[in-house]
């Protein structure tokens, strides 16, 4: 997950006032994957104002790509009780909280990310997984539906809801072949045991 800054303006608000050399610094160390050098500008943006969400929200990020996934969640959570319209935050907390199999939560997170931006394709795709593990099949086909809805494009969904239709009982193989290969045709890597269910 990149540094956030995707919400709009009046949602995400911005980083503190006299940090745009904080933040380019940042932002290179963050893509040249020099996590304790994204971490120390952060750190050094939230001394000038330790109340700023965005500031929170890319901490958390740069804790995230780190590998440190406790630091990260109490970050976002910061984020979030700072600002709460940033959807982009509970969505990396609902990934979080997937990531540890705690799916209630991670529901909660998704389903509020969603609450603050309901055109987030990536939160209903979320969303959908999160309840497909659950075996709430009808809410995630419904989840996926809606993340095309918004973005046609959107090739892991496709990918996702091929997966949902094979596993179907019985499984819809026709509707699965289709959005298996509008996702292969929108960048998604082949995948071996998908084709060989789609023949069988």
């Amino acid at each position: 997950m990149p540094p956030l800054n995707l919400a709009p303006p009046e949602i995400a608000g911005s980083l503190p006032p006299d940090t745009a050399m904080l933040a380019q610094k940042a932002a290179k160390a963050f893509g040249d994957r020099n996590w304790a050098a994204a971490r120390a500008a952060y750190q050094e943006m939230l001394q000038v104002d330790d109340q700023n969400a965005l500031a929170w929200a890319n901490l958390g990020a740069v804790e995230q790509q780190a590998g440190n996934t406790q630091a990260a969640q109490e970050c976002f959570e910061t984020s979030v009780k700072l600002n709460p319209r940033l959807g982009q935050s509970w969505n990396a907390l609902g990934l979080i909280h997937s990531g540890k199999g705690d799916l209630y939560l991670a529901i909660s997170a998704f389903s509020r990310a969603i609450h603050e931006d309901p055109a987030d394709a990536r939160a209903h795709n979320y969303l959908a997984i999160a309840v497909k593990n659950l075996g709430w099949t009808d809410s995630a086909q419904a989840a996926l539906l809606r993340a095309i809805e918004l973005n046609p494009d959107y090739g892991v969904a496709h990918f996702n809801l091929a997966l949902l239709y094979l596993d179907q009982k019985p499984p819809s193989v026709e509707l699965a072949r289709r959005h298996y290969e509008k996702a292969v045709a929108l960048g998604v890597e082949k995948d071996e045991i998908v084709e060989r269910r789609l023949k069988e």
